[in-house]
């Protein structure tokens, strides 16, 4: 049993333990949530990653803080609590590459080639790794875990706050044990090293076998280039702490805007032998002598709003310029006087990122692969090596009706494309794929020529 595998099992068994399982932490303010996550240790990492994760599938509530002097079921009660996702957005208008079909090509012989094709008609690559592109950018790292169940191969998406993992000494950027969290209450966890696995249960071993794949069964991607351990920062750090900030704002100025509109009552100089009580069919006494002011006024509160609301859009503004999001790119329609050059200039740091993209997945995807032929090896005695080449569509910008048909025909001027594959573009779900699109054109074709 190796060093980095009884590290693993005594981390598991202590992360599982009913006695140290952490609970997630409360917290009331942004800074205090910084604060909070700025400690060392995984534990620290894990649940700075369970908050990004939080902000970006909506479960923002729970991050905004008390208004000052506000109690917590105070808090509770306060209806005038908004968030606004932006960390999902500025990660999905990033997460780009496999929002289109991409092509693969497998250098491999017919047998590797046939069950490779199964395992991704079963998965569905390109809906998997949109989502993996997705976390990556949140979390700065993220994993597949492939599995062999019922005779085929399943994979598995793994997040970074449900990973611990203990890097190899001598390659910092391969896990010589992998700890994975089952989803929940973090009492379940399977430990994984290249020879063995064990599942842990409740700070005990439930059972632990040898695997025989030769390597742990997880391919990972990482955010940005591996320098300084194995864990790298994913864009979603900054953003969804500034997320969180956006959104006590903003909340503070839901409140404030109802309160806006709620007169108070100023009760001058009322009988102090009376109680005072405000009703429809009650009256308020008074008994003033002199030049003594007295009556009932009502007062409303002068809070600046337009200020508030000026503040919220520099930040979001500021924020986004940090992020190097585009206008354009958050923009449903592009203005009609605005030209193709300028959306391309405002989109270059998009389709620069892309370019950068392109490179990890390719070497991403290719760590898929070499998983899965390990797990066939171990579980369908498939004893071969396969290289995959894969080819990313070109980035589709906004254009108008005019510019599109322009490139479009001279596109099939030019032998680019064919008038199927705009085909099939234009109304993908019209046809299952490019010989189905094909055949129609050549349909349509024919009928037009005989009836001229």
């Amino acid at each position: 049993m190796s060093d980095s595998f009884t590290r693993a099992l005594s981390l598991a068994l202590e992360h599982t333990s009913p006695l140290t399982r952490s609970e997630r932490p409360s917290v009331s303010r942004p800074d205090e949530l910084y604060a909070l996550y700025t400690s060392e240790g995984d534990n620290a990492r894990r649940a700075e990653a369970r908050f990004i994760w939080d902000m970006y599938r909506g479960d923002q509530l729970r991050y905004i803080p008390r208004l000052p002097g506000e109690s917590a079921t105070e808090f509770l009660r306060r209806p005038h609590k908004q968030f606004l996702n932006v960390t999902r957005v500025i990660i999905d208008v990033l997460s780009q590459l496999y929002r289109r079909p991409v092509e693969r090509q497998l250098d491999a012989d017919k047998r590797v080639r046939e069950r490779i094709q199964r395992v991704w008609d079963r998965n569905t690559p390109d809906r998997l790794l949109l989502g993996l592109d997705r976390l990556a950018r949140l979390q700065g790292v993220a994993a597949v875990r492939v599995s062999f169940e019922q005779g085929e191969v399943r994979y598995w998406p793994w997040p970074a706050h449900r990973l611990v993992c203990i890097p190899d000494l001598d390659r910092p950027d391969t896990p010589a044990a992998v700890i994975a969290f089952a989803a929940g209450d973090g009492s379940l966890a399977h430990v994984w090293s290249p020879e063995r696995v064990s599942t842990v249960a409740g700070g005990r071993i439930i059972s632990e076998q040898e695997h025989g794949l030769g390597r742990v069964p997880f391919a990972f991607v990482h955010d940005q280039l591996i320098v300084d351990g194995f864990w790298t920062e994913g864009r979603g750090r900054a953003v969804a702490f500034a997320n969180a900030e956006f959104n006590a704002k903003l909340s503070e100025l839901a409140h404030t805007v109802a309160m806006q509109g709620f007169g108070v009552m100023e009760i001058v100089n009322p009988d102090p032998a009376q109680e005072i009580a405000v009703g429809p069919a009650r009256a308020i006494a008074f008994n003033v002598s002199g030049n003594d002011p007295f009556g009932i006024n009502f007062k409303s509160p002068n809070a600046p709003i337009t200020d508030l609301i000026a503040d919220l859009e520099f930040f979001l503004a500021t924020l986004l310029k940090t992020q190097r999001i585009p206008e354009s790119v958050l923009s449903v329609n592009v203005g009609a006087n605005i030209s193709g050059v300028s959306v391309l200039a405002q989109q270059t740091p998009v389709l620069e990122d892309r370019v950068e993209r392109q490179q990890v997945f390719r070497a991403f995807e290719q760590q898929l692969l070499d998983v899965t032929l390990a797990v066939l090896r171990e579980h369908e005695a498939l004893h071969a090596e396969a290289t995959l080449h894969v080819n990313y569509p070109e980035p589709t910008l906004e254009q108008s009706a005019a510019e599109r048909m322009q490139v479009d025909d001279w596109r099939l001027r030019n032998g680019m494309t064919t008038p199927w594959a705009l085909m099939l573009r234009d109304d993908p779900d019209a046809y299952t794929d490019l010989e189905q699109a094909r055949q129609a054109w050549l349909t349509n074709h024919q009928g037009n020529t005989h009836a001229g």
